[in-house]
């Protein structure tokens, strides 16, 4: 291997393409004779040491090599340490010649990959390829800003997406080139320093998925609030596609009948149910209730004739998640079966009745609020992404009595587990009956000018008909 100055057609051949000659020499760019034709070598410096050398063709096929075993460093990764240059962004090329053009507009922390752009990204974290990232990052990680200002083809596009993983997508920028243009070079080349200096000033920041500005956002879908057609309680509660409801009350106070009169009424809306109950059996339990809501008598009472056609509607409008004698109702089994009758029925509403029945295996890392605060955001990504109003039933687990011996009304900070089900919940609704009937409390609505505002409703339950009656507001003066 023999290093000389440059010779005169080297230098020919490297300032037809723009590249300085003075700078060339700065930079210690000689000839060899490492490869056949027309060959030059590229130093790579650090701290002031030649730590690899780079070998390229100038003409004819494009060749490569490097210095075997040599240390893997950014090219040009000592412009990092200068302190005059901290106010600069740090612009990384795909090649040398890149990175000397950006030199000779101006730009004083370039850097060059020294392996050039892969053919396919590098997903391995450790893999060697980019060792060089690692040793120069805690130096990168202070400048303002990377421009990536590699070529504009398959392979430099590989790399962009490999840089802004490991350097960060935050601090990255990428160049946009001229029509025409593929690196800085060719920029040079046709638009001039001006040019080169236009390209790497406007470049863009690299998208990161969560920060928009205002315009960016697109628009939410419009879901229309659907009334319930119960009087005032209309006023306070009005399902919406999309929206997290969650119900308490005390055991045997009214939590499941609210939801079925609640899901029965929403038919009229054209939206198909599907309950998941882990006290109710519904061959028994909700055909009868069923049952009784839609012919409006008790079950006892009904003509075969009733039955069959009430029996046609719960077929025709319900779902029912029931859990098999072996499985474990875990909150991942239960997501795969709301998708399903999301998916395959058309679901619009789903209740969830309760959710103290379901077998809560959570991580031994994550405590039980945690674990509440995970599945409730889980509720609430399902409802949104499948466009469905999702109800669930949660027990209270404190039951306070009065000096009088009579349960207190819960809160929706009594429900078990967490105070997630108050603060996540877009309705809340407590049930509670006392010796003047029940009361039905909206404690919480997120968007009160479209959901309904918080307030109170006086009802009557008719088991017979399994619905709510509600009492009209001067009944109660």
């Amino acid at each position: 291997m023999r290093h000389q100055s440059l010779s005169g057609k080297h230098l020919d051949i490297l300032q037809g393409r723009g590249l300085d000659a003075s700078l060339l020499v700065k930079l210690g760019v000689v000839s060899t004779n490492t490869l056949a034709g027309d060959c030059i070598a590229i130093p790579y410096f650090d701290n002031g040491e030649i730590v690899n050398w780079k070998y390229r063709t100038i003409t004819g096929e494009k060749m490569f090599s490097q210095d075997k075993d040599a240390r893997k460093v950014f090219w040009n990764v000592g412009s990092l340490r200068d302190e005059s240059l901290l106010e600069q962004p740090v612009v990384i090329t795909e090649g040398e010649f890149d990175a000397m053009i950006a030199l000779q507009c101006g730009f004083g922390r370039v850097l060059s990959v020294p392996d050039g752009a892969p053919a396919q990204t590098v997903t391995d974290p450790d893999s060697r390829k980019y060792s060089y990232i690692a040793e120069a990052l805690p130096l990168l990680t202070k400048s303002p800003s990377i421009v990536l200002a590699v070529d504009a083809d398959g392979p430099g596009q590989n790399l962009r997406h490999d840089l802004e993983v490991r350097l960060g997508r935050h601090r990255c920028r990428w160049v946009k080139y001229p029509e025409g243009s593929k690196d800085l070079n060719d920029v040079f080349m046709q638009h001039g320093q001006a040019g080169v200096v236009a390209v790497i000033n406007s470049a863009r920041w690299c998208k990161v998925d969560g920060v928009y500005r205002m315009s960016e956002l697109p628009d939410s879908p419009y879901q229309q609030p659907m009334r319930l057609d119960m009087d005032v309680l209309d006023d306070h509660y009005r399902p919406r596609l999309g929206d997290f409801t969650v119900i308490t009350g005390i055991p045997g106070h009214g939590k499941s009948s609210l939801i079925t009169d609640i899901q029965c009424r929403m038919i009229a809306h054209g939206w198909p149910q599907a309950s998941a109950s882990f006290e109710q059996d519904p061959k028994r339990d909700h055909r009868r209730n069923l049952r009784s809501w839609i012919v409006g008598k008790r079950e006892i009472d009904m003509t075969e004739s009733e039955m069959r056609r009430a029996d046609v509607w719960i077929d025709k409008w319900f779902t029912f998640i029931v859990p098999g004698v072996d499985d474990d109702v875990t909150l991942e089994w239960l997501l795969e079966k709301m998708g399903a009758a999301v998916v395959q029925n058309g679901v619009k509403m789903l209740s969830i009745d309760p959710w103290n029945e379901m077998d809560h295996v959570r991580p031994s890392d994550m405590s039980l609020t945690e674990y509440t605060g995970y599945a409730i955001k889980k509720f609430k990504a399902f409802a949104r992404s499948h466009n469905i109003h999702l109800i669930v039933a949660a027990h209270p687990a404190k039951q306070r009595k009065t000096d009088a011996g009579i349960y207190s009304v819960p809160t929706l900070y009594d429900i078990s587990d967490s105070a997630h089900w108050y603060n996540k919940a877009d309705v809340g609704i407590i049930i509670h009956r006392d010796e003047f009937g029940t009361l039905i409390r909206v404690a919480k609505s997120r968007y009160h000018d479209e959901i309904g505002k918080p307030g109170d409703v006086r009802a009557h339950f008719m088991p017979y008909q399994s619905r709510f009656e509600i009492e009209a507001p001067e009944m109660r003066k």
